[in-house]
């Protein structure tokens, strides 16, 4: 009985750190005004080798967020910044992107949002 009360707390205490491992980083406001093809172009630095998510979110105006947009980058130290992603059509409106960083800290910086042509 002890055994399995042990191991139960190890797998929570486990599962507790990894939950916390992650850090996000979220940008201003950017708008949309007319509706077209868009990109984003978006700083990031890690002093470790990391992987993050970036997201796009389009933000209703209770402050709520759907995402539009999602990909996975691998950065570093010396990984080039900006990267760029097209993001697809995009209505007139606010956006914010996110970075979950899956180490403790990034730094995501600067965004923008342009309209392809």
């Amino acid at each position: 009985m002890k055994k399995v009360v042990l191991i139960v707390l190890m797998a929570f205490f486990a599962f507790s750190t990894n939950a916390f491992a992650a850090y996000t980083a979220i940008s201003h406001d950017l708008t949309v005004s007319q509706p077209a093809q868009h990109k984003i172009s978006v700083g990031l630095w890690s002093s470790t080798n990391e992987t993050v998510e970036l997201s796009l979110y389009s933000k209703g105006p209770l402050g709520q967020l759907s995402k539009v947009f999602s990909t996975t980058v691998n950065i570093g130290p010396t990984t080039p910044s900006p990267v760029e992603y097209s993001v697809g059509y995009l209505s007139p409106g606010t956006y914010v992107i996110k970075g979950e960083f899956q180490g403790t800290y990034g730094s995501l910086g600067p965004v923008s949002l342009h309209q392809v042509y």
